[in-house]
């Protein structure tokens, strides 16, 4: 039997190894995943970086620890990636888990910056130095969105798993919740990992505000009771249709036909099995694969479908140019109302890179041939509400659903309710499903609003306003279900205060590097924090 006597390890070095273990169990358990989930554990992931920038001896060995650390953790939540790089985008595997890993990599370094961070922080007192590490996570989700464009690990994204964690979120948003999270556990955490006495005061003021932020939530969610069925005239009913189509099928010129009727068929037996068939029907993402404006016979039918049954209905299909891009091709949303007619569409805003767009620093000509099946889609630049009654959806297409600022602008313009159609299918059977569902959840404790969320695969679900799953369709079986939704038109604090909000963060965070950093440079001749 293997020993560790056999690979004698310094004290150090099982420091750094316990404290790289520790993160990334709090990446594989916080976050959904194929065996087990505690959401909570999540917040393990940036305590023991933390520590990790405290105990290194330089700002290099900082860094690189916090990115070695974060590779393995990742790999295992992350691993999906290169599905849909391989199937959406055409790429051969081994370059499929080449554009994967390079994703991985680039995040890991990223948040290993908070490493380096804590490691020029370490200087300051016990008072402000979980300011400063609260404040250094905070500020990395802030930009990781821009930065990066794949900001699909906030803490906030596995702590909605249980709602009453994330209730703050509606007034603070996602990132003012991780930072009262971090700004609370890094008392009670740092003074016993650093060998510190204890400062009490500080301990029961952190023990009191996580208290207190779990209270809250719990009175939110009691507050506002889960209601499955939804009645009155500021309710919707609505009927979701999941084709599970395979997606290599999909695409080819001879599936048209039949996925349409395959479509038409299912929603006819779903409002048959209604009482009240007067719903809005939604087909996912791309159900129609084909030009929606260009194929008349097909979109007769389509037409129709809405027309006999007087219900309307909202699809996902290729977009064929706008007035202002003739040429262009858009991931489109459209909707119909009870008589076939159109009532509005939607252009996917954000695209999705390797998907739907090949990034710009992979723009060579030796790398075309490779990169010859990744989408072509332009960005779509209308993102009012589509109105039916007393409906005002704000769209969010798939990858969408994970941006803050997209809802916000989608409430901004007199969204009453939020739908997020989208096509898991290219995820196959893994946690990404589950990863993405609960991202979409943020956006409804955010906004406060309902979310309906429609895919062709699964997950589809209805999302109250204080981000809980209210019902959860099946998983790769074509069928269609009811539900129903409550349209809200009162704004949350978040939404009426959203940007001196951001603005807000983004100033503290700033401030507090300047401070650390201006501190550091002061106390070079102060002893170091004691080590264990």
């Amino acid at each position: 039997m293997f020993s560790l006597r056999l690979f004698p390890l310094s004290q150090e070095r099982r420091r750094f190894l316990a404290l790289a273990v520790i993160a990334s169990l709090g990446l594989c358990l916080g976050f959904p995943n194929d065996f087990a989930s505690l959401p909570p554990l999540v917040l393990a992931w940036p305590l023991a970086l933390s520590l990790m920038g405290l105990f290194s001896a330089s700002a290099r060995q900082a860094f690189f620890l916090g990115l070695v650390s974060n590779l393995p953790g990742m790999t295992l939540v992350l691993y999906w990636l290169m599905l849909p790089i391989h199937r959406v985008g055409g790429i051969p595997w081994i370059f499929a888990a080449l554009c994967a890993f390079a994703v991985i990599f680039c995040l890991a370094a990223f948040f290993a910056l908070h490493c380096l961070f804590l490691y020029l922080a370490r200087y300051l007192s016990p008072w402000f130095l979980p300011v400063a590490a609260a404040c250094s996570w905070t500020f990395l989700e802030l930009i990781a969105a821009p930065l990066t464009g794949f900001p699909w690990l906030p803490l906030a994204g596995a702590l909605v798993q249980w709602p009453a964690l994330v209730q703050s979120a509606a007034y603070i948003s996602q990132y003012g919740t991780v930072f009262f999270w971090l700004l609370a556990l890094h008392p009670l955490i740092l003074p016993f990992c650093l060998d510190q006495r204890p400062k009490w005061p500080l301990s029961i003021a952190a023990c009191t505000l996580i208290a207190v932020h779990i209270a809250f939530g719990f009175l939110c969610l009691k507050g506002s009771p889960l209601v499955t069925q939804p009645e009155g005239p500021m309710s919707l009913g609505v009927l979701f249709v999941e084709g599970n189509i395979d997606q290599n099928q999909k695409w080819r010129p001879s599936m048209q036909r039949a996925t349409v009727e395959h479509y038409r068929k299912l929603t006819q037996e779903g409002l048959q099995r209604l009482d009240h068939p007067k719903v809005l029907v939604i087909w996912p993402e791309t159900a129609l694969p084909f030009f929606f404006e260009r194929n008349l016979l097909l979109q007769g039918f389509v037409r129709q479908t809405a027309r006999e049954h007087a219900c309307p209905l909202l699809f996902g299909t290729p977009g064929a140019g706008t007035a202002s891009n003739p040429r262009g091709i858009y991931n489109r949303a459209i909707l119909l109302d009870d008589q076939g007619e159109d009532r509005g569409q939607y252009d996917k805003e954000h695209l999705v890179p390797f998907g739907e767009y090949t990034p710009a620093f992979l723009d060579f000509d030796f790398l075309k041939p490779l990169l010859q099946g990744v989408g072509v889609y332009a960005e779509g630049h209308n993102s009012g509400p589509l109105r039916y009654g007393e409906m005002a959806a704000g769209m969010l297409i798939c990858y969408e659903g994970i941006f803050p600022w997209l809802a916000q602008e989608r409430v901004r313009q007199g969204a009453n309710l939020l739908i997020d159609i989208s096509n898991d299918g290219w995820f196959g059977q893994t946690p990404a499903r589950w990863q993405h569902l609960y991202l979409t959840c943020l956006r409804a404790i955010e906004q406060q609003r309902w979310i309906l969320r429609a895919t062709n695969t699964g997950i589809s679900a209805v999302i109250d306003q204080q981000g809980r799953l209210v019902a959860t369709g099946p998983s790769d079986q074509a069928g269609s279900w009811p539900a129903r939704a409550k349209l809200i038109n009162e704004p949350s604090f978040l939404h009426r205060n959203w940007h001196w909000q951001l603005a807000l963060f983004a100033v503290l965070c700033l401030l507090t590097l300047f401070i650390c950093r201006y501190s550091a440079k002061k106390s070079r001749h102060t002893q170091k924090l004691p080590l264990l």
